[in-house]
């Protein structure tokens, strides 16, 4: 079930419906569903919805508007003429940022930048027009579902989404005919199909993760060498 024709016909299915229903025509069919493919979208950062945008930098501004198809403060890295931003691209905590530029970064850092709401933050302010020479990543929203053969981010690789995107339109449906009972119950097992589905995907992210330390921390407490003596080991530790 991967096109958007087969998860109406699946809504429909379910509902024991076809396309001459009255009570649950086509268009609530296909509305439900995009309600429950935005609700299925947004419970989790899919790796799916990662974006990555480019815009100009204003001479004098220090403020620049979120991409319109982006979540707010989702923006995780910035580059600004090809050079990383901050600390290999972090963005600082906005009251940090605030505080770092009103003490001329103290920490030592020669540039920084930040996101708060739906702006992205940049000092030192540019001081030139540039030209799509700001790159940006982040979360942004799934295109809405309209043609027949539309897929949605889950189609062919996650296809068990899809089954909750169709049990969701199925509960959202079925609250307007007042079945409150069933609705809770389908919309709380599409939850439970994709919570399992992300920590999957989690379980998978963490094989990527830095495992090595980045400094090396000496063990200030153990003795090293015979008697205390510094002859075959380190003095740090030798008390």
């Amino acid at each position: 079930m991967d096109l958007f024709s087969e998860l109406i016909t699946a809504v429909q299915s379910d509902l024991t419906i076809d396309s001459s229903s009255t009570l649950f025509d086509p268009t609530k069919v296909k509305l439900s569903l995009n309600r429950a493919y935005n609700k299925a979208a947004g419970i989790f950062r899919w790796p799916e919805t990662e974006d990555a945008q480019k815009t100009s930098s204003v001479s004098g501004q220090e403020d620049y508007d979120y991409p319109d198809n982006w979540r707010p403060d989702t923006a995780w890295k910035l580059k600004l003429n090809g050079t990383d931003l901050g600390d290999n691209g972090d963005p600082l905590m906005f009251r940090d940022y605030l505080y770092e530029k009103e003490n001329g970064m103290p920490s030592g850092l020669t540039t920084m930048w930040s996101s708060f709401g739906r702006k992205l933050f940049i000092y030192p302010v540019p001081t030139t027009n540039g030209n799509v020479n700001i790159e940006i990543w982040g979360q942004k929203v799934v295109d809405p579902l309209v043609n027949d053969t539309d897929t949605t981010i889950f189609s062919y690789s996650m296809r068990e989404c899809n089954d909750a995107i169709v049990m969701e339109a199925v509960a959202i449906l079925k609250t307007k005919g007042e079945d409150t009972g069933t609705s809770q119950f389908l919309s709380i097992n599409a939850k439970g199909i994709l919570t399992i589905a992300w920590n999957k995907i989690r379980q998978d992210q963490q094989k990527y993760q830095k495992t090595t330390p980045f400094f090396v921390v000496p063990d200030f407490f153990r003795r090293r060498g015979n008697s205390g003596n510094t002859s075959n080991g380190s003095p740090i530790g030798n008390f």
